[in-house]
């Protein structure tokens, strides 16, 4: 059903053009809140639509959606038409070799979490949501106007990058139906240049050719090959368009077992700071916990200044924590006598995280979208929320907390998906294990999932269910 539509010369195109309206409308309602309250805030970035939008549905529904469907929200994503049109009138020029190396998406996401989250907290304020917002579009046009083709989504989206991370546990994927379709055309219209900056019947942007997609890292899933490759025949083929969406099964791309970059490891690593940041946060006590080591050096240092105590806190979170995590397994490896690189480790080894991050962020989700919902009540009688926000600190609303029955579903969700990442992961790691040899001193390996799934999983059981 889905692949006739992307066939169809209205789909997804038209939905991106109504994507793109939403997107218009949140930066709008975003830019009507502005406060510096921080009390205020707390209640603002709820009752605001764009905000609320945003963090609590949006971001968690792409994350949801590239766990199980892939890079879904590529194919609707309304930047990708901007960027595309500019690359259309813009330069064209041939993409460096830095911006090749994957080292742009991971520098770009290290600024946002920075710069924006650390720094602006554009999670947590609208008005610099919005900002936020404009400024990916922004960076797009710029992008879009001076290399070729669709550079953006696959050398500088974050975004894009994250949810290809997450693609690997994906069931679906783009494949070709038949090899030998592709290996006997002579039109290779998927590709050809002829076609590269089409809006809708379009050649590959990401540099890919459909035939040799075996992962579902990249593909921005915008079935303009499938388009062309039934549009643009010399000779009538029945066994064309032969692009298509496809179940390959769960966690297939996963344990390929396909080593990572290290600007991809590097990504995945202070991915893997944040989440740890982000479930954490969620519970008093382990926030307290997570807010120990830089409130501590804090005081030693005497620093009051917030910004400088917020980048502090980034760092030791971002950086310093995964550091520690993903270094103690190798060490303990090394201590039994494993014959391993620390490069070979990080690169090779760095996958088996990536089940568990994507079950902290698919927690992280489920936690955002159903805390949320007593907020909609109010949401669209007063879409920038002001009003609301300043009813429920006087007490003139109360918001209603979610029945028990959802609590205790959220805890079992909580708990089963971070079991499941942690499962994922130990499956990894076997895999890899068996691939070399002295499988048994690399045994202190699976120290990866019991480590590091470990703290969301104690945490998670003692939060909810102690």
């Amino acid at each position: 059903m889905l692949n006739k539509l992307l066939s169809k010369w209205y789909f997804p195109i038209s939905l991106k053009y109504l994507s793109l309206v939403a997107y218009i409308i949140l930066i709008v309602t975003g830019l009507m809140a502005y406060s510096t309250d921080a009390a205020f805030l707390k209640q603002l970035r709820n009752t605001n639509l764009g905000n609320l939008i945003v963090w609590s549905y949006w971001w968690p529904a792409i994350v949801i959606m590239a766990i199980f469907f892939g890079r879904i929200w590529c194919m609707v994503c309304p930047v990708e038409i901007i960027t595309t049109f500019f690359a259309k009138i813009g330069l064209k020029r041939k993409r460096p070799k830095w911006l090749l190396s994957g080292w742009a998406i991971t520098i770009f996401y290290i600024i946002i979490l920075f710069v924006g989250i650390q720094g602006f907290a554009i999670h947590r304020n609208p008005f610099f949501m919005a900002l936020y917002l404009l400024v990916i579009v922004g960076v797009s046009i710029i992008i879009g106007s001076i290399y070729e083709k669709n550079t953006f989504c696959r050398y500088v989206c974050p975004v894009g990058y994250l949810l290809g991370l997450y693609s690997r546990l994906s069931f679906f994927g783009w494949r070709v139906k038949n090899k030998s379709v592709c290996d006997s055309c002579k039109d290779k219209s998927c590709i050809h240049k002829k076609y590269q900056y089409n809006l809708n019947y379009k050649s590959c942007g990401v540099d890919l050719y459909p035939a040799n997609i075996t992962d579902n890292t990249d593909c921005i899933l915008c079935a303009g090959c499938r388009k062309t490759c039934s549009k643009y025949q010399s000779k009538p083929n029945s066994e064309r368009p032969n692009p298509r969406f496809q179940y390959i099964g769960f966690a297939n791309d996963l344990f390929q077992l396909k080593p990572l970059r290290m600007a991809e490891m590097v990504f995945v690593l202070i991915v893997s700071g944040f989440v740890i940041s982000e479930i954490w946060s969620e519970w008093p006590v382990t926030d307290r916990i997570l807010n120990f080591l830089p409130g501590l050096i804090s005081d030693i240092f005497s620093v009051s200044n917030s910004k400088v105590n917020s980048y502090m806190y980034g760092i030791i979170q971002f950086a310093f924590v995964p550091v520690v995590l993903w270094f103690a397994p190798f060490i303990v490896a090394k201590l039994f006598g494993a014959a391993i690189k620390l490069k070979e480790y990080f690169l090779n080894y760095s996958i088996a995280f990536i089940p568990i991050i994507a079950a902290a962020h698919l927690d992280k989700a489920i936690l955002k979208t159903t805390s949320r919902l007593p907020y909609f009540e109010h949401l669209f009688t007063d879409v920038t929320g002001v009003s609301t926000a300043q009813q429920i600190i006087d007490g003139t609303i109360k918001l209603n907390g979610n029945p028990l029955w959802m609590n205790i579903m959220v805890s079992f969700l909580l708990t089963l998906v971070m079991v499941a990442g942690v499962w994922l992961s130990v499956k990894v790691v076997k895999k890899i294990n068996l691939q070399g040899s002295e499988t048994s001193s690399k045994s202190p390996l699976y120290l990866i999932p019991v480590i590091y799934g470990g703290i969301f999983l104690v945490m998670i059981i003692a939060w909810r269910w102690l």
